[in-house]
């Protein structure tokens, strides 16, 4: 016989149970309405998987293609899907152009990089190669982390790119011989005129603006120059070891002259270097002219060198109204010229495109830091 004690310890027993009961069933349609927002994003997914006109796959970390849509296919010139699944993507890359998707591969798995793009080539059934843009991001499937690729053919583009710089090399080769003999007779022109008196002031300070815009002239053309040489992987380094200090006080002797702004060096005068001396002057050069040109009212420019073990730094700083962080981060872009706080300058937007490949061709980096209204400091590091 139950007594009143032991019934409602009963009666708490079966309240417990059916709380229980209510949880796993509420917690039985979450998981079911989970379940179903899942098939219902993979449904998706493979829909615009299919659906899309670029090539798409899905690779392996170690670069296994697990699944291809049919653009894909058509995109290396094969019938089906079987013919790809299950090959490497090296498969359809000439050996020249492996570097690329191990390069990929490092920065996506082996640095978590979350996405990644590059240009790069693949070969398809029949032969022919096609340039292609390939950007990968990563996924998380059931535990394993995949890479999921979208592939642009852009041969076309390329062909127009390399017709472009065939151009512009062409056309800057052929301007240099004029340029230079006309700086040169500028130069003794002006030579002249110094030496003799009755010229008027006029004449004078004409004669001086043709040189200044030959020189402008003579500097673009390199640009160019150097562009190219770039594009076609031809820029070489020469180097040696010197002593930066001797570097930054023999560069930008143009604006010394001038008078008007002072170049003022601070750290390590004794820092020694082993880099292309003429490359790292060109780069030194670059960033005092877009001191003066972006900061014209900045009368001082601080040129600093600091050395920590391996590595030499040096930095340009001027005091100007510094960089909008929207245009910062493109400034070492190919082309790319940015309204700096209303001074429209001319130029290419390939000064700092360059410098910053001259210090990528000798292992360092290149970057800029600023507020606006507290003037911007360029710098680059080199080993040392």
């Amino acid at each position: 016989m139950h007594t009143i004690d032991s019934l409602l310890l009963e009666n708490e027993r079966l309240k417990q149970e059916i709380i229980s009961l209510k949880l796993s069933g509420d917690q039985a349609r979450v998981s079911g309405a989970k379940q179903q927002l899942y098939q219902d994003s993979q449904d998706r997914f493979r829909t615009v998987f299919e659906a899309s006109r670029l090539g798409n796959k899905i690779i392996s970390s170690e670069l296994l293609i697990l699944q291809v849509n049919a653009a894909m296919v058509e995109l290396l010139g094969y019938t089906s899907k079987d013919e790809i699944i299950g090959n490497k993507i090296l498969d359809y890359s000439p050996p020249e152009y492996h570097k690329d998707w191990r390069f990929l591969q490092e920065k996506l798995w082996t640095k978590a990089t979350p996405s990644f793009s590059l240009e790069s080539c693949l070969v398809r059934k029949d032969g022919t190669a096609i340039q292609c843009q390939v950007t990968s991001i990563l996924f998380d499937d059931h535990g394993d982390t995949l890479g999921y690729t979208i592939i642009e053919d852009i041969s076309e583009k390329y062909q127009l790119r390399a017709q472009r710089e065939e151009f512009i090399s062409v056309a800057s080769h052929e301007l240099k011989t004029p340029i230079t003999s006309l700086r040169a007779s500028v130069q003794l022109m002006n030579k002249l005129i110094g030496a003799e008196t009755g010229i008027p002031e006029k004449i004078i300070q004409l004669s001086k603006n043709v040189e200044r815009y030959c020189h402008k002239l003579n500097k673009l053309v390199d640009d160019l120059l150097n562009s190219t040489k770039i594009e076609h992987d031809q820029l070489t380094l020469n180097k040696s070891r010197f002593v930066m200090a001797d570097v930054i006080n023999g560069c930008c002797s143009h604006i010394r002259l001038e008078g008007k702004y002072r170049l003022i060096f601070r750290g390590d005068d004794r820092a020694e270097v082993y880099a292309d001396e003429q490359k790292i002057d060109q780069v030194l050069v670059n960033l005092v002219n877009n001191a003066v040109k972006y900061a014209p009212n900045s009368m001082e420019i601080i040129i600093e060198v600091v050395t920590t073990p391996g590595v030499l730094k040096v930095s340009v700083t001027d005091h100007g109204k510094g960089i909008a962080p929207e245009n910062a981060a493109h400034l070492f872009q190919r082309y790319y010229r940015a309204d700096h706080n209303g001074y429209n300058n001319s130029g290419l937007g390939l000064g700092l495109y360059i410098s910053a490949e001259i210090i990528k061709r000798h292992g360092g980096a290149i970057g800029v830091e600023s507020k606006p209204g507290e003037g911007a400091t360029f710098w680059f590091t080199i080993p040392n």
